[in-house]
């Protein structure tokens, strides 16, 4: 059996309705508890656009797959077609067996003994310890197992995919985690709170971009939908599809310059965005990460995610200085170690708290769509011109005086999570 997590406000893990698998997979999944249909009762809903990384263009996607009550299911294989002319890069070490051909692919596994080929979304193909990428309630999310004993992974993979050929990125994709003070679960500080799994550090962003040169034209997601398995141990399977299309040349802005984040020594500070939007961009975000030590968090763990909302092309933003994680209850800690804590933790006021830095900006309603704002909504709004652009910068990071934490912060945050 497949497990993903449940992608509300209320993270939980759940049972699949219906299994996947013959009878040599029967000792790997837990008994059926229910008989409704995942195909049926499920909402797909599925935009493209261009994506700027970086200053490289390629695409972009968003794909929501709820159920009524706007969860995921919980096992599924997703599958874009290009048009006409679209390749995806023969030079992506990510790509595996999609490299050179027209679609972005995934299989359902159906035999232990003979596994799918490894893809795209199927990195993993053949290893029940590992996941794989779905189609989730808000993204392609790597939830996927093929052991119901393993633990799902909780975070988003990395982004872009095929980053190997963005000579700006150099192969080091990054995390977009929603976290304070845009993405707050009500009633929560965080999802660092104690009260979610752990290594649940946030929301994710719905997007996955993908580094392929763009083409105009229909893009087609199938979905195979594992529906049952009879008491004789035959499979079924249904699907779901959807087209979107996609005007190559509608790019949004380059965010060429990374943002910079100057911290003011009392826990928060200043971002200079270096980003003056315009060009369709409706919403714009920066992600700062505190990479640690954290000594001065009251709960979770590092790294930590802060997602800020942008007034559109404003210079600069303002990081307060106690919005970190704390048990509900408690007062939360400094975003970042003040100067003093640092000198008292370490010895020494350059042990600072390390971080990234990267900003993103979008043409259509991302916060709008995604959790908590959507939770409980099977079919959130999730474009507003017809596709979906993004426009993504490079990383920073600091402090300044320890080149070596932006190399590790990125090797840590790029790290496959499937």
């Amino acid at each position: 059996m497949k497990r993903q997590l449940q992608l509300g406000a209320s993270v939980a893990l759940v049972s699949l309705a219906a299994c996947s698998g013959g009878s040599i997979q029967s000792s790997l999944q837990p008994k059926v508890t229910s008989s409704s249909n995942p195909v049926t009762g499920t909402t797909l809903e599925f935009a493209v656009g261009t994506a700027n990384i970086a200053g490289s263009v390629g695409l972009n996607t968003l794909v929501t797959l709820r159920q009524a009550n706007g969860t995921s299911i919980l096992s599924n294989a997703p599958t874009i077609t290009g048009p006409a002319g679209f390749t995806v890069p023969a030079g992506a070490p990510d790509a595996y067996g999609d490299a050179g051909t027209a679609h972005i692919s995934a299989f359902i596994p159906t035999s232990i003994g003979s596994p799918p080929p490894q893809t795209t979304f199927d990195p993993d193909a053949g290893d029940s310890a590992q996941g794989n990428y779905l189609a989730s309630s808000y993204g392609f999310f790597p939830g996927v197992l093929a052991n119901s004993g393993s633990t799902p992974d909780l975070e988003p993979g990395p982004m872009p995919f095929y980053s190997a050929v963005n000579t700006v990125l150099a192969g080091t994709p990054l995390e977009y985690i929603g976290g304070p003070p845009a993405f707050v679960p009500p009633g929560h500080t965080s999802t660092q709170d104690g009260t979610f799994p752990s290594g649940y550090p946030g929301y994710t962003l719905g997007f996955a971009d993908f580094q392929a040169t763009p083409v105009s034209g229909a893009y087609a997601l199938n979905i195979v939908i594992p529906t049952g398995i009879s008491s004789s141990g035959v499979e079924s399977y249904g699907s779901k599809a959807a087209t979107a299309n996609l005007t190559a040349g509608t790019v949004l802005p380059a965010w060429g310059t990374p943002p910079v984040f100057t911290p003011d020594g009392t826990g928060g500070g200043t971002i200079a965005t270096n980003f003056a939007a315009g060009g369709g961009v409706t919403e714009e975000f920066v992600e700062l990460v505190n990479v640690g030590p954290a000594s001065c968090q009251l709960s979770g763990s590092a790294p930590y995610y802060y997602t800020f909302e942008v007034p559109l092309g404003a210079a600069t933003v303002t990081v307060p200085d106690s919005i970190g994680a704390a048990p509900i209850g408690k007062a939360q800690p400094h975003t970042f170690c003040t100067a003093a804590e640092n000198t008292a933790a370490a010895g020494a006021a350059t042990a600072q708290d390390g971080w990234a830095i990267y900003g993103f900006a979008v043409d259509y309603p991302l916060l709008e769509a995604g959790f908590p704002a959507s939770d409980g909504v099977a079919n959130p709004t999730i474009t507003t011109s017809g596709q979906d652009d993004i426009t993504t910068s490079a990383a920073g990071g600091g402090p300044a005086a320890t080149a070596s934490v932006l190399r590790s912060t990125l090797k840590r945050l790029s790290q496959p999570h499937h």
